[in-house]
């Protein structure tokens, strides 16, 4: 069953990607469809241009579109702004002398939303629907109006052109894949319709267009609805427009999974476009070219699966599956340097191409799983806006990869007899790294401190203007011993400015900072957006040289930004982070907490006497204003990305040890829990994004973010495949040796003791369990965290004390 699964699912693949185009060429080629052309054919035409946020591009637009070589009284123009908020909508209404003619909903609903508005006025014959930064030839609707001569035409679609696809290895990706849909076209044209329109450039009769719901694609749905009536649809590559490709991998990601996302759905809008007894040959095309390549991504996932349980040497039937088998590691290989290359720069050819190749797969699958779920995206973003914007499931294209080259791995082992010798191999070099991890790092950084020591000069008459801010939300509770706490710093009140961003704050606390204005200056937003959103919206009214970072719920030793200001006496410093204490006497699990909190300020110390630590604590540091860079709107840890970016750029972070703070922990187990797993999903989307470290200047930093940060987050994922390889070894007697098979049982009775001690609370208080206890804790946030940053389930709104 295996060899015939894997047989029938190579087929359907090859047909996929090769059968398809090349059946579909000798058809055009022994069975076209003519039709009646007419360069003579004037209708009444309304050019409609869909717009949101458009006004880099949208004048251009215009200009390119009153040159159109078409009798002017017969075309009209009409911008659709669909809830544009910037200056889209005054750069049209300029052109209203030239016959432009504005057309704006009430109110923000998605394109086809505005699309239906603008239809319900349209009185022309035929319309062409077009993009705002799509650049029209001149004869461009000349030559789509000249195929509606024939009154079997219901739409044209014109040949919508990348520009510069060089430029990016995104734009090349994107571009040989265009062409290569551009033949298809032509061919689907002249044996049957063109299966859908493009958005840049198509043309409709106008009585045939019905209104379409807002979930609906309309340069999908609408050319579906138009064949199912008994009309064709034809391509005219000679009908041609430019437009700039997204340019960046995740930008066209985000794009592909809309995309998917809304055709899958206008598909199981119009089913009878899919019908042969409705739409005839259309029907075959429409399965092969959409419906099938949506779900290739789950096919090849099937296929893999397949070719993994088909695949041995020892019969030469199975050659071809081990041969898939291999291919699938190479392309997977090619792919994940291509990732690697693209946060890192420009990836070459070969590996842009993988890369594409995957990141698309897994777009069109999360557009199609989007839509499974009920989920339909209504509203759009021009590709210019989408800069700051999460693409989480293309985060979930590394560690995919990854799986990929794993499960190869295990099947070559397999195959080769040396399954055992391979799983004890990794289980040792597991093992080893969580050793390093947990205790070889600390140890490691305490001998490289002594090799690579920074001298730092500190003058603590060094007195520059400083800004301490500190951003809160509903800290009713805490914030008037805040108050008290900062205006009794040891630092001259003329050089010390005091702000309190309240970040929507709905209880008491804006009331009680303002009992302070005459020394503390409250900048109060009415919503709750996130602590980076507030800090960032604070920062850019402060001018002064320092700048410290505090919580509402820190209190500051009096000398403490004496400490930490002097260091910045050294111009090298671009930041100082200080030495919080924990008071969490009345929580369970106090003796373990405390004990980790002494290794980290350990490592940060020694991290610092070597020129940066990796990562300042959020409650309190200080930085020079002039290095400070905003972090997009939607970064979850504020402190680390910040500080990191100025140790990044080569300036020292330092720890200053005896700048000092303590607050109070109060949050039992589960709280605390959460907040770990907040900590590090917001981990993991640094680490997946661009600007952290580069590699050949901070050789050393770069070593330091992988052994006290990236090990530590994947820490979750090497102790549960750990010990799940350990039990799995044990299960099939593969006779792991004493270390490994002691390693298997004190992992399972640790295992015990921390289910117990979170059944039986009193239990966390003696130390060896509590210490247990705060291990699997922190694994536990570890694989959380993780998971909430791809499935982007982890809010960037915050909450004292839950997620």
């Amino acid at each position: 069953m295996a060899d015939w699964f894997f047989i029938f699912l190579t087929l359907l693949l090859v047909y996929i990607y090769v059968g398809y185009p090349a059946v579909l060429f000798l058809l055009a080629k022994l069975l076209p469809r003519g039709h009646r052309r007419d360069e003579r054919y004037e209708p009444t035409v309304t050019l409609i241009i869909s717009a949101h946020n458009e006004e880099q591009v949208i004048g251009a637009k215009l200009e390119n579109a009153l040159a159109t070589d078409y009798p002017p009284a017969k075309l009209t123009i009409t911008v659709v702004s669909d809830g544009s908020t910037d200056r889209t909508d005054e750069i049209v209404r300029s052109f209203a002398d030239r016959g432009v003619v504005l057309v704006r909903p009430a109110e923000r609903r998605g394109k086809t939303a505005g699309l239906n508005v603008a239809l319900a006025g349209v009185t022309s014959e035929l319309v062409v629907f077009s993009d705002a930064n799509a650049i029209y030839d001149r004869l461009a609707v000349r030559r789509l109006v000249r195929h509606f001569a024939d009154e079997r035409v219901g739409y044209a679609v014109g040949n919508a052109r990348y520009e510069s696809t060089g430029d990016t290895a995104a734009g090349s990706s994107e571009g040989a894949y265009w062409n290569g849909e551009v033949m298809v076209k032509e061919w689907e044209s002249a044996f049957s319709s063109v299966v859908g329109g493009d958005g840049a450039i198509y043309a409709i009769r106008t009585r045939l267009y019905e209104p379409l719901q807002e979930t609906d694609i309309n340069d999908f749905v609408n050319p579906l609805q138009i064949v199912a009536k008994g009309y064709r649809g034809i391509f005219d590559p000679e009908a041609w427009c430019t437009e700039k490709p997204a340019g960046l991998f995740e930008k066209e990601f985000s794009r592909k999974v809309r995309i998917a996302n809304r055709s899958f759905n206008g598909f199981l809008r119009v089913p009878a476009a899919a019908n042969p007894f409705k739409a005839g040959r259309f029907a075959w095309q429409l399965i092969s070219h959409k419906l099938l390549r949506w779900f290739s991504p789950f096919i090849l996932c099937l296929h893999l699966f397949a070719a993994l349980a088909a695949a041995d040497t020892r019969r030469l039937a199975d050659l071809p599956a081990m041969g898939c088998v291999f291919l699938y590691g190479i392309l997977a290989f090619l792919a994940l340097v291509g990732w690697f290359q693209d946060k890192n720069g420009q990836p070459g050819r070969l590996f842009s191409f993988a890369y594409y190749f995957a990141l698309m797969n897994v777009a069109s699958a999360g557009g199609i799983l989007l839509r499974l779920r009920g989920t339909v995206i209504s509203v759009w973003d021009t590709v210019r806006e989408q800069s700051t914007r999460r693409n989480v499931s293309a985060n979930m294209l590394p560690f995919l990869l990854v799986g990929v080259l794993a499960a190869v791995a295990i099947r070559v082992a397999l195959i080769l007899d040396v399954y055992p010798q391979f799983l004890q191999a990794l289980e040792y070099l597991i093992l080893l790294v969580l050793f390093y991890t947990y205790l070889g790092y600390p140890l490691l950084i305490g001998g490289l401190a002594r090799l690579f020591a920074v001298s730092v000069r500190r003058d603590e008459g060094f007195l520059p203007a400083v800004t301490l801010l500190i951003v809160a939300f509903n800290e009713e509770a805490e914030i008037e011993a805040k108050m008290l706490n900062s205006l009794t710093l040891n630092y001259p009140p003329e050089r010390l400015r005091i702000i309190v961003a309240s970040d929507g704050s709905t209880d008491g606390t804006n009331a009680i900072v303002e009992r302070y204005r005459d020394r503390v200056e409250l900048l109060s937003f009415a919503v709750n957006r996130g602590k980076i959103a507030a800090l960032n919206e604070a920062m850019s009214s402060i001018d002064s040289e320092i700048v410290v970072f505090s919580d509402a719920n820190v209190m500051y030793e009096p000398d403490a930004l004496i400490k930490l200001v002097r260091n910045f006496s050294d111009p090298r410093v671009g930041g100082v982070s200080g030495r919080v204490c924990l008071l969490n006497d009345t929580v369970s699990y106090r003796d373990s907490e405390k004990s980790y909190y002494s290794i980290e300020h350990f490592i940060q110390a020694k991290e610092g006497e070597t020129g940066a630590v990796v990562g300042a604590d959020g409650a309190m540091y200080a930085i020079r204003r002039t290095l400070f860079r905003a972090p997009p709107a939607d970064t979850i840890l504020d402190d680390f990305a910040i500080s990191m970016r100025i140790a990044s750029a080569g300036h020292l972070v330092i720890h200053e040890r005896e700048a000092v703070g303590w607050e109070y922990n109060h949050l039992e187990m589960d709280g605390e829990f959460r907040r770990k797993a907040r900590i590090i999903a917001g981990g993991f989307q640094c680490l997946l994004r661009r600007e952290i470290v580069t590699l050949p200047s901070q050789p050393l930093l770069l070593f330091k973010f992988i052994s006290h940060k990236v090990l530590r987050w994947f820490s979750g994922v090497l102790v549960t495949v750990l010990f799940f390889l350990l039990l799995q070894s044990w299960l099939a007697g593969h006779g792991e040796g004493p270390l490994l098979e002691a390693v298997l049982y004190g992992m399972t009775v640790a295992l015990a003791v921390a289910a117990l001690a979170h059944l039986l609370p009193f239990l966390r208080k003696i130390t060896p369990i509590s210490m247990v206890y705060y291990f699997f804790m922190l694994t536990g946030a570890s694989l959380l965290g993780l998971y909430r940053e791809l499935t982007g389930t982890q809010q960037v709104t915050w909450r004292r004390g839950t997620t």
